[in-house]
């Protein structure tokens, strides 16, 4: 699917981003058994994440042209993720407690994971409530290097590649928690995670975010922003005439970038 905006309802438009979604996954799972995924947070995904975690109806797939592999189940009423076979990471997360209300792991638990047997899910979350920051970003990172190395093998890539990332947008232009007004964290090339300093915006808080270049190395990067009051600065960055926010600096190197808003 070519990047595109959507002249669609908001429904509609998370609809047709879970079949996305949900096809990307069963394709990674049925081409190299199983399928890496990063996480969104904030509060724009919280339908997505349900709507995927009910499962959409087969007829929804060809409908949106989107093929699904064989190995998804016959016969169901509805398909949803692989869940055996995905690893779920997160993008970024808030420096607070996992059970923090403004936690991007809580918001999961909530929407994405409620009702599903915790034996089936494997998730490697980032641990906000670190302290300091710093050591939460440098434990996730070692994590990360432990758990792609035999995905880098023979590849010429320093950096871990996902095989799909959710990625929403500020404002501001902010995606992740890669913020305008840090171009210190825009500019890093050798940390993959890492602890940023608090946003001029709620929450108010330290993050820990994956680094450009990881976002960058994705085979399937989807942005999700649903709000009409951000869809121009969504077709702007889409066509490139936003290269200096963050969310701008988004290039799929290898992979493919999928913009999905309403029209402006």
């Amino acid at each position: 699917m070519k990047p595109q905006h959507l002249c669609e309802t908001e429904k509609e438009l998370t609809r047709r981003t879970a079949a996305l979604i949900i096809q990307a996954a069963w394709q990674a799972a049925s081409k190299q058994g199983h399928c890496t995924i990063a996480l969104a947070g904030g509060n724009s995904p919280r339908p997505l994440y349900r709507m995927i975690s009910g499962g959409l109806p087969p007829d929804l797939f060809t409908r949106l042209n989107l093929h699904l592999p064989a190995a998804v189940p016959h016969g169901e009423a509805t398909v949803s993720l692989p869940w055996r076979q995905c690893i779920f990471f997160w993008g970024d997360e808030r420096c607070v407690p996992p059970d923090d209300a403004r936690s991007n792991y809580r918001m999961a638990d909530e929407e994405l994971f409620c009702g599903k047997n915790p034996e089936e899910l494997t998730m490697f979350r980032m641990h906000g409530e670190s302290s300091p920051p710093e050591a939460g970003a440098e434990a996730y990172e070692a994590e990360l290097r432990q758990l792609f190395i035999n995905e880098k093998k023979g590849s010429d890539s320093s950096y871990p590649v996902f095989d799909l990332i959710l990625l929403g947008l500020g404002p501001d232009g902010h995606t992740a928690s890669l913020f305008p007004d840090n171009p210190a964290a825009l500019a890093e090339t050798e940390q993959w995670v890492q602890a940023v300093k608090a946003p001029d915006m709620e929450p108010k808080v330290m993050r820990l975010t994956l680094s450009l270049p990881v976002l960058n190395h994705a085979e399937t990067v989807v942005f999700y922003s649903p709000g009409k009051e951000k869809a121009a600065l969504a077709a702007s960055i889409e066509r490139g005439e936003r290269p200096d926010l963050p969310a701008g600096m988004v290039k799929a190197l290898k992979g493919r970038v999928v913009w999905l808003y309403p029209h402006p």
